[in-house]
Parts: C-alpha cells; sequence; structure tokens
C-alpha cells in the first residue's frame, strides 16, 4: 500500500479551506472547523496538511483543562515548563505571531464540552492575539455546538466549515488509485464501495487484503470473480447507534 493521501472531494475542500485562511486579509476570521463521522479520513488528511505547513498538532483528550492543554502546546513548540497560564498563553501566541505556524487541535470535541467554555476562548485568544491560522477537528454534531450562543465569540472566527461526508464512487476509485498498488475492476470496487458505506478508514482496510491477496498470486489486478466470496472484512461490523 502507498503511504499517500488520496484526493477525495473532503481533502480537496480541506485543502482549499486551509489556502484562504493562511493568505486572507488582515481582519478576516482565520479559523477553519473540519468535522465528520469515524472512518472519513479526517486524521490521514489532517495530519498530512499539519505536516505539509509545519503546524503545530494536538489531540485534545478527556483529562485536559485550559492549563493542561496550553502546556501541550507549549511543549509541542518546544517551550519550558511554565506556572501561570497566562505566561503560557502570552508565550504561545508570540510563537505563533513570529512563525505563522498554524495551529491544529484534533478531537475538538472535548473542548467544546468544557464546563465553562474556557479552552475554547484561550484558543480564540491564540487566533486573535497571533492571526496565525486555526484548524478544530471534531465529529459529526460538534458544528452544531460550537453554533450555539453560548460559544458565539469562537464561531464568529471560524471562517470555513468542511465536513468529511462518506465517501461516494468517485471518491472510491481515487483512493484505491492512490493506496492500492493493484487494480481492482468495477465490479469488486462497487461491491468494496457498497459494504464499507463510503467509509473511507474500512475501504483502506478491504484494499490492503485485496492487495495481499494480488501480490501473493502475482496478479496485476484483480477482479470481482477473482476474490471470489472472500469476505472484504474480517467479521461484521456493527452499526454505531444512528447509522443508516
Amino acid at each position: 500500500m502507498r503511504n499517500v493521501v488520496a484526493p477525495t472531494k473532503a481533502v480537496s475542500t480541506l485543502q482549499i479551506a486551509y489556502e484562504a485562511v493562511s493568505t486572507r486579509d488582515q481582519g478576516v476570521p482565520g479559523m477553519c472547523l473540519v468535522y465528520g463521522r469515524t472512518g472519513a479520513g479526517k486524521t490521514t488528511a489532517i495530519t498530512w496538511l499539519a505536516n505539509r505547513t509545519n503546524g503545530i498538532y494536538v489531540r485534545a483528550t478527556s483529562g485536559w483543562t485550559p492549563t493542561s492543554m496550553l502546556a501541550k502546546v507549549v511543549a509541542e513548540l518546544g517551550g519550558a515548563p511554565m506556572q501561570r497560564r497566562a505566561d503560557m498563553l502570552d508565550w504561545i501566541a508570540q510563537q505563533m505571531l513570529m512563525t505563522q505556524r498554524p495551529l491544529f487541535v484534533d478531537e475538538a470535541d472535548y473542548l467544546v464540552g468544557h464546563s465553562n467554555g474556557q479552552m475554547l476562548e484561550s484558543l480564540r485568544d491564540l487566533h486573535d492575539l497571533s492571526s496565525a491560522p486555526g484548524v478544530l477537528i471534531g465529529m459529526s454534531g460538534i458544528e452544531r455546538r460550537v453554533a450555539s450562543a453560548r460559544h458565539a465569540q469562537t464561531h464568529r472566527r471560524i471562517a470555513h466549515w468542511v465536513e468529511f461526508e462518506p465517501a461516494d464512487l468517485e471518491d472510491a476509485e481515487r483512493l484505491a488509485r492512490s493506496v492500492c498498488e493493484v487494480e481492482l475492476d468495477d465490479e469488486l470496487l462497487t461491491a468494496l464501495h457498497r459494504e464499507a458505506k463510503g467509509s473511507v478508514g474500512l475501504m483502506t482496510v478491504a484494499l490492503a487484503r485485496i492487495e495481499a491477496l494480488a501480490k501473493a498470486n502475482g496478479w496485476p489486478r484483480v477482479s470481482a470473480e477473482q476474490w471470489g466470496d472472500r469476505p472484504l472484512f474480517l467479521g461484521r461490523r456493527p452499526a454505531i447507534t444512528g447509522e443508516a
């Protein structure tokens, strides 16, 4: 399997959104919110974008507080530990102002769910003080929570809302061409897309299984007939509550 990011529609939209906030005029909001279901390809795309832009990437956890969040960003920037939250915020903002490195915060649902909203407010402060792009990444539903009156200040800073929807068949074709080192016929690709229900993560798992079989047999191309009744996934994936 090739270690590349497939140019799906969502990835293309993410690129356009990031370019817009990174080249925006002064005074224009510079934050993005990226959201979607598990398996939609968000993490792979964000990791690629953060590496390409020399971004500051942190992943929120359930145990985060405003202080521990800022301490994590300080550590990612190579700074020495600090005691006071205000000192950390000022130092991070100064570093971001000088370098214009974007800040990526994954699992941002934990920030929105924090009781007093202080973590989101700190990120808004960093954006306002540095003018550097900020990208929040979360699950489907975070967009509604951020759009609530409680988070109105952060909501106004978000210029682009990028949804990673389930991949369509065209996206599945792009994924297969990009990451798989053998070809699939149309029938097999269609079956893969249907069984994965558009999940990029599940399709990648199935493509790896197909590629392994093809290489073991010396096949440059795999048809539905060659694949036969082999399962694309081991076991049956239970549906997530509320999932169609």
